[in-house]
């Protein structure tokens, strides 16, 4: 995972040099795990990074607007005074220059990826298994991994973030099980209820992968995420 602190606009050595050497590690190293197909965390991290720059450009241009200006003259063409230009900081010039240079590559890092999380999203199967309860809020997860024959057991359960009044899903890992032509998903399921009773009829879902893409870092939160979209 790639790191960059959320403040690092802001935080020490305020030179655009230094910041920009700091950005550019930090997305080589964000491109580099999307070239290995890895998505999370770097995806949502780049993304707050882009919000965070965004907002902070903005608030900029409207702090700088509301500083009460002298007037130097008037234009008697366009009917209007001419005011004496904001003098900024040469620090606030600084992160303006920053902000300038890291906006179009933090976007274009976040395009790429939600590109690739998109064509990715698209070769995923996701299907329920067996009848639908009432209740989808807790289950099983079945993690396919067609290349490897594997299928990895999650247990669910669809929470509500408090602070952010969004949907999120919280996955424990139960098991792996090598899948043959007499295990069907349907006797998985089965499986699972008689060895653990509290939950008698679950919600079980199946997401499906042609390709071997990385669990922990793209196929299950991918897979969270379309639990969220379905249970929603």
């Amino acid at each position: 995972m790639a790191t960059l602190r959320t403040d690092w606009l802001t935080e020490g050595w305020i030179d655009f040099e230094y910041k920009k050497y700091m950005l550019m590690a930090y997305l080589q190293e964000v491109n580099g795990n999307f070239d290995q197909a890895k998505l999370f965390p770097d995806l949502l991290n780049v993304q707050t990074h882009y919000e965070l720059a965004t907002q902070l450009k903005n608030s900029k241009n409207e702090i700088v607007a509301s500083f009460p200006k002298k007037v130097t003259g008037v234009d008697f063409k366009k009917k209007r005074f001419v005011y004496e230009k904001f003098q900024e900081s040469e620090k606030l010039t600084e992160i303006d220059s920053i902000l300038d240079y890291s906006l179009p590559l933090f976007q274009q890092t976040l395009t790429q990826g939600q590109t690739q999380y998109a064509d990715i999203e698209a070769q995923l199967t996701f299907a329920p298994v067996g009848i639908v309860p009432l209740h989808l809020k807790e289950g099983y997860l079945f993690l396919y991994r067609t290349r490897r024959s594997e299928t990895d057991i999650y247990h669910y359960q669809v929470r509500l973030f408090e602070h952010h009044d969004q949907r999120g899903v919280q996955t424990t890992y139960l098991e792996t099980v090598r899948k043959g032509i007499s295990t069907t998903f349907e006797n998985l399921k089965l499986t699972l209820i008689k060895k653990r009773r509290e939950l008698p009829n679950p919600a079980t879902y199946l997401v499906e992968s042609p390709a071997d893409y990385p669990v922990q870092e793209t196929l299950l939160p991918i897979a969270k995420r379309l639990i969220v979209k379905h249970v929603a």
